[in-house]
């Protein structure tokens, strides 16, 4: 809960410094975490600088498996390539892990730790209408722990 918050405080003060002719979104999704072998729900925020470039915080929560639970706080950049709505995705990230072994024959120690690390990847926006954007996207996180994120995200304009 913790990361959560650092999370919505990360991307409130990124979004508190925009103009206000600049174009901004928010918006929820699901991700799977291939060496995390596991779902996530995310949150997002996009901050249109230009025309090509955007920049894209974003924070997941892993659903807690065997003990284990995960988190993920990514600053991105989106450079968009395509008229289509393709567009990749660079920046960086800090991956969150707790183990919690109170149901282990270690009860009662906590393990934790942060890796930092390097996204790359692409998404496509598919506008739905004047105020929605939904786009899928895939996302590999280069560092401490390596891992591919697909996911998809319903975006809406502010």
């Amino acid at each position: 809960m913790k990361n959560l918050l650092k999370a919505v405080v990360v991307i409130l003060v990124l979004f508190s410094f925009s103009e206000a002719k600049a174009q901004i979104s928010a918006g929820v999704g699901a991700v799977y975490g291939t060496e995390i072998n596991n779902l996530g729900i995310s949150m997002h925020g996009k901050y249109q600088i230009t025309n090509e470039w955007s920049a894209a915080p974003s924070f997941t929560y892993f659903l807690k498996k065997n003990s284990l639970s995960w988190s993920s706080l990514d600053l991105d950049a989106n450079y968009q390539i395509s008229d289509a709505g393709l567009y990749l995705i660079g920046g960086l990230n800090m991956t969150f892990f707790s183990i919690d072994t109170d149901d282990t024959f270690f009860e009662g120690v906590n393990l934790s730790g942060t890796d930092t690390g390097f996204n790359i990847g692409a998404g496509m926006n598919f506008e739905i209408n004047d105020g929605l954007v939904f786009a899928p996207e895939a996302r590999y996180t280069l560092g401490g722990g390596n891992y591919l994120r697909i996911g998809l995200k319903l975006m809406v304009k502010l």
